[in-house]
């Protein structure tokens, strides 16, 4: 695997948030739970260690800008229009990645919509869509969240259509519309043949 950028093994491998970071307390705790599971998925999966490491700092960084103000996020974003306030700080925190210097294109879909899901996500952006829902520090659905978390990797496919079925429930429940790009992800994940990592 050719050579991590220093931001990305800072993440992954010490576990160190850039600089720039703007969270809170709880939301660190909440990014180290996500590159846990990120770590052991892939670690299970028999990846390298270098994938290990880019797993994690997916899960550390995800989230790296959630408690900016959006207003200051809306410059950094290309297409800010096309995205609600509450979701700026994905695609702001990838296109902050990329502006260092980060060219894992991968990584950086992964980040900027792991909220969504992307129908071009393979199994780094998957993990991270369902790491972020599932991670044990959230509360509701207690119980289903430790058995999707028990069943993973192994039930891959599965959990994953179970974890946008209730993350798609949840928009419907509220009233919010689904965005596109969720839309084209759950085509992709629910295509006969379905996708795992």
């Amino acid at each position: 695997m050719a050579e991590l950028h220093p931001v990305i093994h800072a993440a992954g491998a010490e576990r160190r948030h850039p600089d720039w970071a703007v969270m809170t307390e709880a939301r660190r705790r909440h990014t180290e739970r996500v590159g846990q599971l990120m770590w052991r998925w892939s670690g299970t999966l028999g990846h390298d260690r270098g994938t290990m490491i880019r797993w994690r700092a997916a899960g550390l960084l995800h989230d790296a800008l959630k408690d900016e103000t959006p207003a200051l996020l809306r410059p950094e974003v290309d297409d800010a229009g096309a995205w609600p306030e509450s979701l700026l700080h994905g695609p702001a925190c990838a296109n902050r990645l990329r502006a260092a210097g980060v060219d894992d294109d991968s990584l950086l879909g992964a980040i900027a919509f792991h909220t969504t899901g992307h129908a071009d996500f393979r199994a780094l952006g998957q993990a991270l869509y369902m790491a972020d829902f599932l991670e044990p520090g959230r509360r509701g659905l207690v119980r289903e969240r430790s058995d999707w978390r028990r069943r993973m990797p192994s039930g891959w496919h599965a959990v994953l259509a179970e974890v946008g079925t209730a993350k798609i429930g949840n928009l419907l429940n509220r009233g919010i519309p689904i965005p596109r790009t969720t839309a084209g992800f759950w085509r992709t994940i629910t295509a006969p043949g379905g996708t795992t990592p």
